[in-house]
């Protein structure tokens, strides 16, 4: 897919002929003020003449971001600014050190249902600048339950879709789409090639390729995050091949299993096969009936968007963790909100 990326112009001179205009300028520029003088609000009578002395001199040359599948030109703040604006509200739940470590992370995620829910979740929160995605599927109307898609993208592909809502909010990421998903030939590309991943992030079906990543991400010290929806919430694993490259693949749960057993299973194989890697125990009690009912009375695994949320949610928490050194170990953690919504504060 050539896919077109948004074309970053210094003036409007440059920008396309025709191309909706969108002034998103005059309104940072009065954020900037306020948020780079936390003691002043709007409201404050002593707050007007600065605010219109910086308006009228601060010298901040802007940019005009054209979006080629809107045909729209958007005239912002230059990268450094747009970024500090748009993180303001992070802080300090995210300190400027967290921030800058977060934003330079490499990260790929490979399979974009609930892969689309992190990628909403990590650029939301100013999360990584380089990022690769893969996803050999198109948008489905079955999709629509939890993936952030409309009617409209009904047969477009998933990685374009999820690359164009990156870089309507993060017009100055760098992501690199691979269509056609993750198979034999191209996963270590994927995965070590230029730019090297920092973390890979595991959401694809193929049990084959899922076993394969381990391999290459121990050898290349890669660690990896994997999110399955469990209901209304989320078992998240976590790999730290960073720490330890003899670590076992999926904790040890497929014990002395090859990856070739893993090729060609049957339906009711694959779904035996899965239960083993999330681990049965973790499983809510509805989730563990619908996967019973696969190939019965259900065509696929069942999900929400209120499980793919959350798995964004708890993903993008882990990639700040590992991108800030913090403590993260390997294993399984559980989030469930039927659990939390039991517990009265």
């Amino acid at each position: 897919m050539a896919l077109e990326k948004p074309k970053v112009f210094n003036s409007q001179e440059e920008t396309p002929a025709g191309a909706k205009e969108i002034d998103a300028f005059s309104g940072a520029l009065e954020e900037l003020f306020f948020v780079e003088r936390p003691n002043l609000k709007k409201s404050m009578p002593e707050a007007k003449a600065p605010l219109e002395d910086f308006l009228k001199n601060h010298g901040i040359k802007g940019v005009w971001i054209y979006y080629p599948w809107k045909n729209a030109v958007v005239h912002t703040l230059p990268e450094e600014l747009y970024f500090k604006l748009r993180t303001a509200r992070n802080r300090n739940i995210i300190t400027e050190d967290e921030q800058r470590n977060y934003r330079n992370v490499k990260i790929g995620t490979a399979g974009l249902s609930v892969g689309s829910a992190i990628a909403e979740v990590l650029s939301g929160t100013g999360g990584p600048k380089i990022l690769k995605i893969a996803d050999p599927d198109v948008v489905e109307l079955t999709n629509l339950n939890r993936i952030k898609a409309t009617l409209l993208d009904v047969g477009s592909e998933k990685t374009e879709i999820t690359a164009k809502q990156i870089w309507e909010l993060d017009p100055f990421a760098e992501i690199y789409c691979l269509d056609g998903g993750i198979n034999k030939n191209n996963i270590e590309e994927f995965i070590s090639g230029e730019p090297k991943l920092d973390i890979f992030i595991d959401e694809m079906d193929d049990l084959e390729m899922k076993f394969l990543s381990r391999i290459i991400c121990a050898k290349n010290g890669i660690p990896i995050l994997m999110a399955t929806d469990n209901g209304e919430g989320v078992i998240l694993d976590v790999e730290r091949y960073d720490l330890d490259r003899n670590y076992p693949p999926f904790h040890g749960l497929l014990g002395n299993l090859k990856i070739e057993d893993l090729a060609g299973l049957s339906r009711r194989q694959w779904v035996e096969m899965a239960i083993k890697i999330i681990g049965a125990d973790y499983l809510v009690e509805r989730l563990k009936i619908s996967l019973a009912e696969i190939g019965k009375t259900l065509s696929g695994v069942s999900q929400l968007a209120t499980g793919a949320k959350i798995s964004g949610a708890a993903v993008a928490r882990a990639v700040r963790l590992i991108a800030n050194k913090e403590n993260l170990a390997s294993g399984k953690y559980k989030l469930n909100l039927e659990e939390l919504c039991r517990i009265a504060i």
